[in-house]
């Protein structure tokens, strides 16, 4: 019989995953000395924590088996679900999994259940602010999942975190992060739009952003620009629009921006600055 999930203090995390957004997370982790197993496929990535005190580990399972809880900071739901499910053949019961990769809500749930047959707590756990974010320290994680095991999670992710949001049951993170993507780059293009008329009608783009910062059209991503990056804008709204395909919800101006995005680089925002 499993044994009941319990959810004491956090000491020991596992990290699967130590590229852009897991070399960042791993670094303040280990800077706080919070004891660390990580596992990469890229040697390098984990020789790289392994440098600065980690236990690198040959495999998703032998994470599993070392840690209280496990993030799993991977790329899409085929690597999250080869993760998940190999941590679930060396997880004790009480491990909690998190699932920080943006993926569909239903397989967050999925996943869940095996965890649960197993006294395994697989919660979402939507990282937010993307590089900049981790880089910084800052990052904002939307969780859905048991709240005992988000809170547990909270304290043992503080080092690298601003804010830890529970938005509702297994799935509900991913739900939150979709609907953050779509304001994040819908901003972006109206800013883009605004600021070029600004512009070309004679004001400078900085003056205007200063005096946007204290109107009703002031927003997070004109607040930071020039700092965007522009990395995941298609994979976001593809997601937000397949899940709103299949919600029977329709998502007119949301349809449009995949192209709008496309149409910009990183170089057309800093001509804005």
């Amino acid at each position: 019989m499993v044994e009941p999930l319990s959810h004491d203090p956090i000491t020991r995390l596992g990290l699967l995953g130590a590229g852009r957004m897991g070399g960042p997370i791993g670094r303040y982790l280990l800077a706080a000395g919070t004891p660390l197993t990580v596992y990469d496929p890229s040697e390098a990535a984990a020789r790289a924590l392994g440098e600065l005190g980690a236990t690198v580990a040959a495999s998703p399972a032998a994470v599993a088996a070392a840690a209280q809880l496990v993030l799993a900071v991977v790329v899409d739901d085929a690597q999250v679900r080869d993760a998940i499910g190999a941590c679930l053949e060396t997880a004790q019961p009480g491990t909690v999994l998190a699932i920080c990769a943006s993926v569909r809500p239903d397989t967050c749930r999925e996943l869940a259940d095996a965890g649960r047959a197993r006294g395994v707590e697989v919660i979402d756990c939507a990282l937010v602010r993307g590089e900049r974010g981790a880089e910084e320290g800052g990052l904002v994680l939307y969780c859905g999942g048991d709240p005992e095991a988000i809170a547990a999670l909270e304290h043992a992710c503080a080092p690298f975190t601003e804010a830890v949001v529970r938005v509702g049951g297994i799935g509900a993170g991913q739900v939150a992060k979709t609907a953050n993507n779509i304001l994040l780059w819908a901003n972006i293009r109206a800013d883009v739009e605004a600021l070029r008329l600004a512009q070309a009608l004679g004001v400078e783009p900085a003056a205007l952003r200063e005096a946007m910062a204290i109107g009703s059209g002031a927003n997070r991503a004109l607040a930071d620009w020039g700092k965007h990056r522009l990395r995941w804008p298609h994979k976001d709204l593809e997601v937000a629009l397949a899940i709103a395909a299949e919600a029977g919800v329709g998502l007119e101006l949301v349809s449009r921006l995949p192209q709008l995005m496309e149409e910009l680089t990183v170089d057309d925002l800093h001509q804005l600055i």
